[in-house]
């Protein structure tokens, strides 16, 4: 293994592995998701109404809130890609 200056280069590694698989998997509400996605409230329920990128209710009724997951929105951008 190589080192420079004392520090090991795979120090940290199996902790940024399970840090990038926490952020796949995370659950964003809407407004982190029209944050990441770098579009508005409308357009965000636009495509989400059309089933164009997937969204998970959550609660019943009025009071219910819409959630994200990142993984599926960063694929979906990918698959939208021009």
């Amino acid at each position: 293994m190589r080192q420079q200056a004392g520090k090991s280069f795979l120090t940290g590694t199996p902790e940024l592995i399970e840090r990038k698989a926490v952020l796949e998997d995370e659950i964003l509400t809407s407004e982190e998701a029209r944050r990441l996605l770098k579009i508005g409230r409308t357009k965000l329920w636009d495509l989400t109404r059309r089933n164009m990128i997937p969204a998970y209710r959550v609660g019943e009724g009025r009071t219910s809130g819409l959630r994200y997951k990142r993984s599926e929105l960063l694929h979906w951008l990918d698959q939208n890609r021009i």
